[in-house]
């Protein structure tokens, strides 16, 4: 068999492995999209409701002294919590999260970074990088999250940080994910004027707002860790299809080519048996 044809049926034993593998991770990308966006969608609610009684709190809140109302003066510093993916073969996920988060944090500023993706990219240190958070990172630890939480609403309160900031991919649906920057704290919610009289806070507000906070800084936290699960596990799912159907494609391309040099091996020894029993 010549030489051609031995090479061509090896790239197609080569390009079928990678058409089993990808494959089987489209499927399993698939399958945990739909579970991630269901714990997404039923989140979904309860977030939106308390974000409807933190914007009325500040909405009748323009006066009162709060920590969690206002950006810290005493210093330019700000903490940046950068979500990214732990596994590869997700396409440009982690890409889009590094260009916003190149464009946002300076040297002053420092970063807790989630994800292992993210720690090798920033491993030239850049700027400081908050350790403690990175090795247990998972969305169902939910200690993880209440001592993030607790360590974020500590370093604000105590003035250490002007800002803290969140980014991550916001899921638009199963083929768009954008990389955004949200601000946790201060507290930035939209307070448009409102005639009706206001609504009796009790105690008082600013007990109310030092009780409601740490739930919204938890809440919010949560939330944006399983939209960006849900973006990797969306994004992941894509660029498999897509490296599959390229696989499929290269596979037909490579039959055709197989074919055809399977037919001119035969054809030139036909001939040379001809030409042989001619001589003879």
């Amino acid at each position: 068999m010549p030489q051609n044809v031995v090479k061509i049926k090896s790239r197609i034993k080569s390009v079928t492995g990678a058409y089993k593998v990808t494959s089987a991770m489209k499927l399993v990308s698939t399958v945990k999209l739909k579970q991630w966006r269901n714990k997404m969608l039923a989140n979904k609610e309860y977030t939106n409701q308390l974000n409807e009684v933190v914007d009325l709190l500040l909405t009748f809140s323009k006066n009162t002294k709060s920590p969690y109302l206002k950006i810290n003066t005493n210093t330019t510093k700000k903490l940046y919590i950068i979500i990214s993916s732990t596994l590869g073969l997700c396409g440009s996920y982690n890409n889009n999260i590094f260009k916003v988060s190149d464009s946002k944090i300076t040297n002053e500023d420092e970063a807790i970074i989630l994800g292992g993706k993210g720690i090798a990219h920033y491993s030239k240190g850049e700027f400081k990088i908050i350790e403690g958070f990175n090795e247990s990172y998972s969305i169902q630890n939910t200690t993880l999250i209440r001592k993030m939480s607790d360590y974020l609403l500590d370093k604000y309160e105590s003035g250490e940080y002007s800002e803290i900031h969140i980014i991550y991919s916001e899921y638009k649906n199963s083929l768009i994910f954008l990389a955004k920057d949200y601000q946790l704290l201060p507290l930035n919610h939209e307070q448009e004027e409102v005639n009706d009289y206001p609504p009796i806070m009790e105690p008082s507000n600013k007990e109310l707002i030092k009780t409601l906070v740490p739930f919204y800084v938890k809440t919010a936290l949560y939330s944006k860790l399983i939209e960006s699960e849900v973006c990797e596990q969306g994004a992941r799912s894509n660029a498999m299809e897509n490296a599959t159907n390229n696989a499929k494609d290269l596979l037909d391309e490579l039959k055709i080519e197989f074919n055809k040099a399977r037919q001119t091996a035969i054809t030139q020894e036909i001939t040379e048996i001809v030409a042989a029993s001619k001589a003879i």
